[in-house]
């Protein structure tokens, strides 16, 4: 059985994660359980590569594929019960006296000016976007049978988001729209669903000191820059996208500037990281069989058979 990098990156940070747990076992609630939960979730990821290696059926090649689009939300849930009791230290003042020194004005509060219901409203659901926007690349690259872009991308993003968990334990902090909402002249008012996406975004991720750096922006960056390397046609749209996402995280007061500089670390750290891992490791193989072309085929005909014969 081989370990792709996303599952080495995977599991180093579920290793860390449950290491922390035990360390700090007297100051988490129900520590064992968590450190127990690690354990099978560790052996249930092993179990399903092992088993995809074994039986390379449809549905275990999928699981072994896409397990992370279960795994990613699994763990940042988690860091409710975890985080603060790791490292109670919020550094939300730190980063707004950051802020304060590097504009001479708190941007979140700067920014009122320019505020209007629809410009809001907008930016609400561009900001939801994120949750969407490293599948779909999948799936395009996928369905397009670009398994050299599509690996590449996958190591980049499951490192960024495991990356952005840790430095979560290592920086805390809630963000300016509880920090500096004392200093907040003006509430964010969109039209119709910025209400509910914001309610129900608060209600899925719980309580979250996962400010800095910023995973929207430094996931988002990684995102369009795998866009832009093996998806080109996607790019336009990506880049708007992206573009007002960046802007959201500040204008819907979810982060401080410097949360946003640090997610430009984050995407230049992931991706250089995913491009050492595959590297070093080798190469995994096609998932699919590759289509016999008939040699009396028109270039057009030929190109029909793209995403099709999978054998997955």
């Amino acid at each position: 059985m081989k370990l792709r990098p996303q599952d080495l990156v995977t599991l180093f940070y579920l290793g860390c994660v449950g290491s922390l747990i035990i360390l700090f076992r007297e100051r988490v609630e129900d520590a064992w359980f968590h450190a127990l939960l690690h354990l099978a979730w560790i052996s249930a990821i092993l179990g399903i590569l092992w088993k995809s290696h074994q039986n390379p059926s449809k549905l275990w090649m999928h699981l072994a594929t896409w397990y992370h689009i279960i795994s990613i939300p699994l763990a940042f849930r988690e860091l409710h019960y975890l985080v603060h009791p790791i490292n109670p230290k919020d550094l939300d003042g730190l980063f707004v006296e950051w802020d304060f020194a590097l504009f001479g004005v708190h941007p979140t509060v700067w920014l009122e000016q320019y505020m209007h219901p629809l410009l809001t409203e907008y930016l609400q659901i561009i900001y939801t976007t994120f949750y969407f926007l490293p599948i779909l690349l999948g799936l395009l690259l996928w369905r397009s049978r670009n398994w050299e872009g599509f690996q590449a991308a996958m190591v980049g993003v499951v490192s960024a988001f495991y990356i952005s968990y840790l430095g979560y334990f290592a920086f805390p902090a809630l963000g300016p729209r509880f920090e500096i909402a004392h200093l907040q002249s003006r509430a964010l008012e969109g039209l119709w669903l910025t209400n509910w996406i914001r309610e129900s975004l608060d209600r899925l991720e719980l309580l979250q000191r996962d400010a800095f750096p910023s995973g929207h922006v430094g996931i988002s960056l990684l995102v369009l820059y795998y866009v832009w390397r093996y998806c080109r046609r996607a790019f336009p749209a990506y880049l708007v996208v992206v573009t007002s996402l960046v802007f959201s995280t500040v204008y819907l007061r979810y982060h401080y500037v410097v949360d946003v500089m640090a997610g430009v670390l984050l995407a230049l750290v992931s991706g250089w990281l995913a491009s050492l891992l595959r590297r070093w490791l080798p190469q995994e193989e096609l998932p699919w069989r590759a289509t016999p072309v008939d040699s009396g085929q028109s270039p057009q005909e030929q190109l029909s058979h793209k995403g099709r014969s999978y054998t997955l």
